[in-house]
């Protein structure tokens, strides 16, 4: 059974997802942003379902605080902001999935089984994708059943891309996860090792979409 918190100001709205999410889960349902950070603190949650308008402040910094305390709860957006911009900036800042309000709650069902997938999928110490293997404790990687040299950053940003199929990840979120001074990172410099993995495990494994950024597509062996 997922433990599911809902951090949602408007009562009506809450009290229908509690109703719903409770038939199968856990809900724990906060209507601000101490409340949230006071329920991260003291409990663990499989998923967050996070609005963005919250009357003490924006979500994206429940957000940013969950990503400096290394809170790994999968995190589903719910918003009636619908513009790319929100979602872009939602996405780089670690949620999962982003919902735009009015809901339909067979749908949102569907993305807490999606993230829950995605996240279990973590656990698992080797992932499988079409022809390649990567081993997620030794950072190994095999291609038809033979092994493939990467350097250091071409296996890290593998590792994240691979680990996160189906979702994008903008030059941004790969730079702060993977340098610890982002700022002082050569322009070009995730484009060039992004570069180097295509050449030595094909040019369709990483796919890049204007605006949203990279992606390995969810079509390999899960």
């Amino acid at each position: 059974m997922n433990t599911i918190l809902v951090v949602e100001d408007d009562t009506l709205i809450g009290n229908a997802i509690e109703q719903w999410l409770t038939q199968s889960s856990r809900v724990n349902w906060v209507r601000s942003q101490r409340q949230a950070e006071t329920a991260l603190q003291s409990n663990q949650y499989d998923i967050v379902i996070l609005d963005l308008g919250l009357p003490d402040g924006h979500g994206f910094n429940l957000l940013k605080l969950m990503k400096r305390r290394r809170i790994d709860s999968g995190v589903i957006i719910l918003t009636a902001y619908g513009d790319v911009d929100n979602r872009i900036e939602g996405l780089d800042l670690g949620a999962d999935d982003y919902l735009v309000k009015p809901i339909d709650f067979k749908e949102l069902d569907a993305r807490i089984r999606s993230v829950k997938r995605r996240k279990d999928g973590l656990l698992s110490p080797v992932i499988e994708h079409n022809n390649i293997e990567f081993d997620t404790t030794g950072h190994t990687v095999r291609q038809n059943g033979q092994p493939v040299s990467l350097s250091k950053m071409e296996v890290s940003i593998l590792a994240i891309l691979i680990q996160g199929r189906g979702r994008y990840f903008s030059r941004t979120m790969l730079t702060e996860r993977l340098y610890d001074d982002a700022s002082a990172v050569e322009g070009n410099s995730i484009e060039v090792h992004i570069s180097a993995l295509r050449k030595k495990l094909g040019k369709s494994l990483i796919k890049t979409t204007r605006g949203l950024g990279y992606i390995i597509e969810k079509d390999g062996n899960q």
